[in-house]
């Protein structure tokens, strides 16, 4: 029955912002690909307002964020044999750190260069905490399924969700960089608050959740999770 599934009886480990940790009431991708798999286990490192940068502008309540890049060893001290290693982040470094249109580069995104392998990355930005992430995970996992997600459409005010993509488009180029395939969910689901049957904006949460894909424009709503979780479900059984 199972010899056709990649995932089933394996080790799977999750780490991102809110759209990975999902909720108590919506669920997440973690916890549903893991009951569709029969994982021998899993866990979901994801916080809410988490970055892929170390040391992002704390909470308004003055608490530190989450970072993927620096609860990286953490998770190797957990689960060092982990078979599969799935990340995803970066609209809250988008949000935070600032914009990069034009010459405005924000200091804290920071640079790719395409022929630096030797690890020697600025975690206090952007694209080096990521390298950084890339570059160690190869190392603590070698030879497991490292891989990256860009999360669906998200946000409303066009000026955010332009600066946010842009953010994602250099973690694509960081991931093509390193080889870690990743999934593009931006431009390979149809989901998008900006449609009016999947986001309206002057419903409440609650009639959201009945009737579309998000419940307040950004985050997903279970039927999202739902439709997002059988997407990523399917591609990591190709890696």
């Amino acid at each position: 029955m199972y010899e056709q599934n990649k995932l089933h009886g394996k080790t799977v480990i999750w780490n991102g912002d809110s759209i990975c940790q999902g909720s108590s009431r919506w669920g997440s991708w973690a916890d549903r690909i893991a009951a569709k798999n029969e994982l021998k286990a899993w866990k979901n490192y994801g916080i809410g307002g988490g970055t892929i940068v170390e040391n992002a502008p704390r909470h308004q309540s003055g608490k530190a964020r989450h970072s993927v890049s620096g609860s990286l060893e953490k998770m190797h001290e957990e689960y060092p044999d982990a078979d599969y290693i799935i990340l995803e982040g970066g609209t809250n470094d988008a949000d935070l750190l600032g914009r990069i249109e034009g010459d405005a580069i924000a200091p804290r995104f920071g640079k790719i260069d395409p022929d630096d392998y030797a690890g020697e990355y600025d975690r206090d930005t952007f694209c080096g905490a990521l390298e950084s992430t890339f570059y160690r995970a190869t190392k603590l996992w070698r030879g497991k399924k490292i891989c990256f997600i860009v999360a669906q459409k998200m946000g409303l005010n066009l000026p955010t969700v332009k600066n946010r993509y842009a953010y994602f488009e250099a973690a694509m180029q960081i991931c093509r960089k390193w080889g870690i395939p990743y999934l593009n969910l931006w431009d390979g689901c149809y989901l998008n608050p900006r449609l009016p049957f999947m986001y309206d904006p002057t419903r409440s949460i609650e009639e959201n959740e009945q009737i579309s894909m998000y419940k307040d424009g950004q985050h997903l709503t279970a039927a999202g999770y739902d439709l997002t979780a059988d997407i990523i479900d399917s591609w990591l059984k190709t890696l």
